[in-house]
């Protein structure tokens, strides 16, 4: 069984929510929706409830990688989707294709491209696949699979509040390659549209940088959140 964790905090604001449950609901093949609530006053957890198939998991996890592991220790199957919160998987056959892929690997992901089209973006995404995914460095946003067995052995999912995937990564890597799927999912641009495509792209990659280069990811992601908070709620945050 594929167990699917997919972290929320305040996900209906965004508007991916609806689409992703649908996505994940009919999906075919064996599979478990955990979710990972972090307190959220927008209905989240209510439109969650509604759907019998999944299995809402509230708790005070304060960012993205705590209500990943949250949701892995709840969860039972022996392979381990890492689901994005603004990503839809290919329709109906990624449960399938994950099967397949972690019978002979140990963790894999998806190919990836936004759901906007521009020139800078389709470069990221050709980067992502055709480089930094043969570099064995793989985003969320490429819907991250593995063996439940490897990710426990490994610590779970790395507690930062950035670049949690690239440290995880890190960790896979030493258990060997990827397995990278045929199939694309798609990844809202959200960041994107709201601070600009040119804005948002310096923006990666001077965090990219800083962290390379040992800045505390507290503080990267305060920079990386400023006025729009997704991946974590701070005190302070409107």
């Amino acid at each position: 069984m594929v167990s699917i964790l997919l972290p929320c905090v305040q996900e209906l604001r965004h508007g991916y929510l609806p689409r992703i449950l649908h996505n994940l609901t009919t999906q075919t093949g064996n599979w478990e929706i955990v979710a990972a609530v972090s307190p959220s006053t927008d209905g989240t957890a209510e439109l969650l409830a509604t759907y019998p198939q999944v299995r809402v998991l509230p708790g005070l996890a304060r960012n993205r990688a705590q209500r990943l592991n949250a949701a892995l220790a709840a969860s039972t199957g022996e392979y381990v989707l890492l689901h994005h919160p603004a990503t839809l998987l290919p329709e109906k056959t990624a449960i399938a294709e994950i099967e397949r892929l972690l019978a002979n690997y140990v963790w894999g992901a998806f190919r990836h491209r936004f759901d906007l089209e521009h020139g800078l973006l389709a470069f990221t995404s050709w980067y992502a696949n055709e480089i930094r995914f043969r570099r064995g460095i793989v985003y969320f946003d490429h819907g991250v699979f593995v063996r439940r067995v490897a990710l426990v052995q490994v610590g779970g999912v790395p507690d930062l509040d950035i670049f949690e995937d690239t440290a995880l990564s890190d960790r896979l890597r030493r258990l060997g390659p990827p397995a990278q799927s045929p199939l694309t999912v798609i990844t809202s641009a959200r960041r994107f549209r709201q601070r600009g495509i040119y804005r948002q792209a310096l923006l990666n990659q001077a965090l990219k940088l800083c962290y390379h280069l040992r800045v505390d990811p507290l503080v990267l992601n305060r920079w990386y959140e400023q006025s729009f908070p997704i991946n974590v709620q701070y005190e302070d945050a409107p």
